[in-house]
């Protein structure tokens, strides 16, 4: 029988990163909570030099690698040398705070799980007004609305950001993601940065799945205490409850859990996804006509850009990338249409619409052309299409690309960066195929590294520019 079987008291190894000395006052705090958990724990800090936290707190210095941002990577070995000795085990940045609530909510639970799924939490931060903002949301980020499932009394999901800084792990789950031979690697970088890389291992290398509670979300949020990504990324803590809903729709099976399609890339940090928070784009909504009065956007995520054309008069339809980002958009007065394209494409016939917006989604597509084809059977005579897209002949990925730099060479290839780089002058050959004429295109957002010629005034076409927007009209 197991040792920690015979004790009362379940014992906790907490394994903290913490480079220089910028967060001591937050480091402070977060032992002390530790310290008052109803666990024997042991907290162990990761750090590149001595630091004096006091009587009880072990201090492991060194790199595990040259690269500062291998720090987080230095558990890993203190996590195998103490498999056998604890019951629990926790790995986090120095300022996220976890309390007994958190505690008592991993353990209630875990034993409900499947045996590959692991209890995850999500990060907020805390404005003035005492307002949660969750973190996690942002970019391309995104819940899995197929995953969605019952677990004893709760409701899990998964969700595509791994990284919270911060993960806990019963024995059982240490001792099985050692043996997938995933977890005791070097330092590295992939789906995530080196930094967020340590801190996911469990999920993306060793065969778990990170599951969020979605019928009790409270108790799995963490508090980031510095507050530092306020109005940068992230969103309000009831709009993720929203969402939250929608999942529980899906279960319910009230609502699809279709996705349009896919929406990540495959190359490192899933550069040049589609995000679902997308702000609205001042060019984007001046290139829609004044007096459109149906307005159909494919490739819809929380709706910004969309909800900014429902003032106008206009009915806005959409196709969402998910049902669940749909009922967000939903919300400001957009209409949804959930599902693949297909069957998105099938509903919305014999509609015609004034204007369609399809925004950085054509280079994800394996097709770029089909998907004009099918949006311009659903343009009315003399409606227009706007389409948005990054632009993958600016001068530093030409050159990263002829130099192979990184994995920029996947660029050239469908099937291993999921990125399709036709420029705007081969979809313009395109559109007119489908019907389409007076074509225009407009190169945006110019820059070179460093963002030196930005608002500079130095435009070079397509040589400086990240963006282009192609508009058409539909013949009359």
């Amino acid at each position: 029988m197991n040792s920690n079987q015979d004790r009362q008291e379940p014992r906790l190894l907490v394994a903290i990163a913490s480079f220089g000395n910028h967060h001591l006052d937050y480091l402070r705090k977060v032992i002390a909570a530790y310290r008052k958990l109803p666990l024997k724990v042991h907290v162990v800090v990761l750090s590149e030099a001595p630091k004096n936290l006091g009587d009880g707190v072990e201090v492991v210095v060194g790199l595990p690698a040259r690269n500062p941002w291998s720090l987080p990577f230095a558990h890993k070995p203190v996590f195998a040398r103490h498999a056998d000795q604890y019951d629990l085990f926790i790995y986090s940045e120095d300022d996220i705070l976890f309390t007994e609530r958190n505690l008592e909510a991993f353990q209630s639970v875990s034993p409900h799980l499947a045996p590959d799924e692991i209890a995850g939490f999500l990060l907020y931060e805390m404005d003035a007004a005492g307002k949660q903002h969750l973190c996690n949301f942002h970019d391309h980020f995104h819940w899995k609305p197929e995953t969605v499932a019952q677990r004893g009394p709760h409701l899990v999901a998964e969700f595509s950001n791994e990284h919270s800084a911060f993960y806990m792990l019963t024995q059982a789950q240490l001792r099985k993601a050692i043996a997938s031979g995933g977890f005791l690697r070097g330092p590295y970088e992939g789906r995530h940065d080196m930094l967020c890389a340590a801190a996911t291992d469990p999920y993306t290398c060793c065969g778990f799945r990170k599951v969020i509670c979605i019928s009790d979300l409270e108790p799995f949020l963490l508090h980031h205490l510095p507050n530092r990504y306020l109005g940068k990324v992230g969103i309000p803590r009831e709009m993720v409850e929203e969402q939250a809903e929608a999942l529980a729709g899906i279960h319910r099976g009230t609502s699809p859990a279709n996705r349009l399609c896919e929406s990540e890339t495959r190359l490192l940090q899933r550069g040049w996804s589609k995000s679902y928070y997308e702000r609205p784009d001042a060019a984007v909504l001046d290139a829609v006509p004044r007096g459109a009065r149906q307005i159909l956007s494919v490739g819809c995520g929380w709706g910004a850009l969309e909800g900014a054309l429902v003032p106008r008069g206009a009915e806005v339809t959409a196709f969402p990338l998910d049902p669940v980002i749909g009922a967000v958009a939903a919300r400001r007065g957009v209409k949804v249409v959930c599902g693949t394209f297909e069957e998105c494409f099938r509903t919305a016939e014999p509609a015609k619409f004034d204007c369609i917006i399809v925004s950085n989604l054509l280079h994800l597509q394996r097709d770029p052309a089909d998907l004009l084809s099918q949006c311009s059977r659903l343009l009315a005579r003399g409606g227009v299409i706007v389409v948005k897209g990054p632009n993958f002949d600016r001068i530093p990925i030409l050159l990263k690309r002829l130099l192979g730099v990184g994995d920029y060479w996947r660029l050239s290839d469908f099937r291993q960066g999921g990125v399709n780089i036709r420029s705007p002058k081969t979809l313009a050959r395109q559109a007119r195929t489908a019907g389409l004429n007076g074509l225009k295109v407009q190169w945006m957002n110019h820059a070179l590294p460093g963002d030196r010629l930005q608002g500079t005034g130095i435009h070079l076409g397509r040589l400086t520019a990240k963006d282009w927007m192609l508009c058409a009209e539909r013949a009359a």
